[in-house]
């Protein structure tokens, strides 16, 4: 599991650095990108944001043993499939999961 500060550089060229490393790492498995919509959210002239996902888009295509899986709130996770042309033919499948209600919190919670 990654988060933006994981794959997102401060400095020119950190980032493809930070992303692939994070790729790398999952090979053979899953990388979850965890509010991946924080990629694409403004931050500014020095935000990298766009350089990772255009690096995870990259192996998107012709990967055959990682998973990619963004992970977001509905609506933020919207836009962020808008934020790039070629993003949203690269996911395959969209899976959305219903808020836990107060009652299955508290059945999970008393559980050993």
């Amino acid at each position: 599991e990654v988060q933006r500060g994981d794959i997102v550089g401060e400095y020119i060229g950190k980032t493809a650095q930070l992303t692939r490393s994070a790729i790398e790492r999952a090979a053979g498995g899953i990388l979850l990108v965890d509010e991946a919509y924080r990629l694409t959210q403004p931050g500014g002239d020095m935000d990298f944001g766009q350089e990772a996902l255009e690096e995870l888009m990259s192996v998107m295509d012709f990967s055959q043993d990682l998973v990619i899986m963004f992970a977001g709130y509905p609506t933020e996770m919207e836009v962020f499939m808008r934020a790039n042309p070629g993003l949203k033919r690269r996911i395959y499948r969209v899976m959305r999961f219903p808020d836990y209600t107060v009652e299955e919190i508290a059945a999970i919670f008393m559980r050993k």
